[in-house]
C-alpha cells in the first residue's frame, strides 16, 4: 500500500510556520494544519504507536503529542 504525504508550508502564516499537512490511503485519513514542532512531536508519538504494536498491545490506547 502505497501512502502519499502532500505538504503546503505558509511561513508567512500566523508570524508560525505552519504546514497543512494529508495523508489519506483508502480507509484512512490524517490532516490538519501543524507547525513544524507539532509534526515532529506527532513523528515520535507514530514511532511509539509502531513499536507498540509490533510488540503485541491491544485495544485503545492514548497517545499524548505534546507541544
Amino acid at each position: 500500500m502505497q501512502i502519499t504525504l502532500n505538504a503546503w508550508h505558509n511561513p508567512q502564516r500566523q508570524q508560525v510556520p505552519v504546514i497543512a499537512f494529508t495523508a489519506a490511503t483508502h480507509n484512512s485519513t490524517i490532516s490538519g494544519n501543524f507547525t513544524a514542532a507539532q509534526l515532529r512531536s506527532i513523528a515520535r508519538q507514530l514511532i511509539n504507536i509502531a513499536n507498540d504494536s509490533d510488540q503485541g498491545e491491544q485495544g485503545p490506547v492514548t497517545y499524548t503529542v505534546e507541544d
